[in-house]
């Protein structure tokens, strides 16, 4: 019955070693993902930080070089975005809104969205 005995206490030990070994590596992949998911919030607000500052800056005459490029880069693209929704929009047979920028049927008299009067 010894050997018997031995056999079963040395694979209880080594459950137990694996048991352990699986609970680290589950402690530290839930620690990596709290890592991934704060990175991701950080990056997000950085990402609003940034368009705090882009409306701050804007218009502001006394930039540095870096960031009058930055902002000048953001509102070549802004532009573009507005140009290529105007075209979405022609292509759908739609306008946009004077006073929300909604697109609307071209035969509207009035924005679906805010109401105000299109046609004079």
């Amino acid at each position: 019955m010894g050997f018997l005995d031995d056999a079963i206490n040395k694979t209880k030990e080594v459950f137990d070693v694996a048991c352990q070994k699986t609970g680290e590596v589950v402690s530290v992949e839930k620690l990596k993902f709290n890592v991934a998911t704060l990175k991701s919030k950080r990056e997000k607000d950085y990402t609003d930080l940034g368009k705090i500052y882009f409306e701050l800056v804007k218009d502001s005459t006394d930039l540095d070089d870096n960031t009058r490029n930055l902002v000048d880069a953001i509102r070549e693209k802004n532009d573009e975005i507005v140009r290529l929704n105007i075209d979405i929009q022609n292509a759908k047979n739609k306008v946009f809104c004077p006073n929300c920028g909604a697109g609307v049927a071209e035969n509207s008299a009035y924005c679906n969205s805010c109401g105000k009067k299109l046609v004079d």
